[in-house]
């Protein structure tokens, strides 16, 4: 098991791509938090995850990380509750499509404190538990294709996500000498039930035709890429984005 005895916090791991992370490192023998804001998410997670026999590698809390002072509370809970922290994952995220003019200082700060201060803050909460046990440690952000390029309808999300890619380099250099590895994620279209939604709702096609494997990633393939960077196998890893996107970036002149 690649993750035996770790000890994982993971944001927003109570559905979708952050479910999928949390049950890849239970598998591979990881002691895992789950923190989310939803309640009704959380507790039905905590169901399936004791039917399949997590019960006692997981713990619950409920968290709006976009309050710096619960956020601050809760993260002392989750780091006491293992006695310590080795791996962190900033997945938990939020966007609004809408046109750059209609954005209001409401929704752009909103997508601001979750998406980039909450990774920032926690990140910091982290590395500072992991520079006191000494014993190295990894943190791994979720950004998204959408931080490497601009598009419209999501400048608000599209800022947040290009900024965790530069956070997640500058603070990889910082904490280096702590064996604290930092890395980001940058999924592509992913098929997960808000994705889907979404799409259905809006009219959208599942997946651009600039992307060359002509599918949408799975859950358990970004997931996989998390469980990488945070595993031995990243060992000679840090500062580095890697996009999980069926090509869709690498096909960038593609009119």
């Amino acid at each position: 098991m690649r993750l035996q005895g770790q000890r994982a916090l993971v944001t927003g791991g109570a559905r979708g791509i952050g479910k999928g992370i949390v049950e890849r490192y239970l598998a591979e023998g990881a002691k895992v938090i789950v923190m989310d804001r939803s309640e009704a998410d959380l507790k039905e997670t905590q169901a399936e995850l004791a039917e399949a026999g997590y019960g006692d590698s997981v713990r619950f809390l409920v968290c709006d990380i976009s309050d710096p002072e619960l956020l601050e509370r809760q993260a002392a809970e989750a780091i006491s509750y293992w006695q310590g922290l080795d791996i962190l994952v900033n997945n938990a995220g939020i966007a609004f499509r809408e046109p750059f003019m209609d954005i209001t200082p409401d929704h752009w700060n909103k997508v601001m404190n979750i998406n980039l201060n909450a990774v920032f803050q926690l990140s910091q909460i982290a590395a500072r538990q992991m520079i006191q046990q000494g014993t190295g440690g990894s943190i791994v952000n979720m950004s998204s294709k959408n931080g490497l390029g601009g598009s419209p309808m999501l400048a608000h999300y599209n800022a947040s996500k290009a900024g965790i890619i530069l956070m997640t380099q500058s603070i990889a250099v910082e904490l280096a000498p702590h064996a604290i590895r930092v890395n980001a994620v940058a999924p592509g279209f992913i098929d997960t039930p808000l994705d889907r939604a979404l799409r259905e709702k809006e009219g959208l096609p599942p997946y651009s035709e600039r992307t060359p494997m002509k599918r949408l990633g799975t859950i358990e393939e970004v997931a996989n890429v998390f469980l990488f960077l945070a595993s031995k196998e990243s060992s000679y890893v840090t500062g580095a984005t890697i996009t999980v996107d069926g090509g869709h970036m690498a096909n960038a002149s593609e009119v």
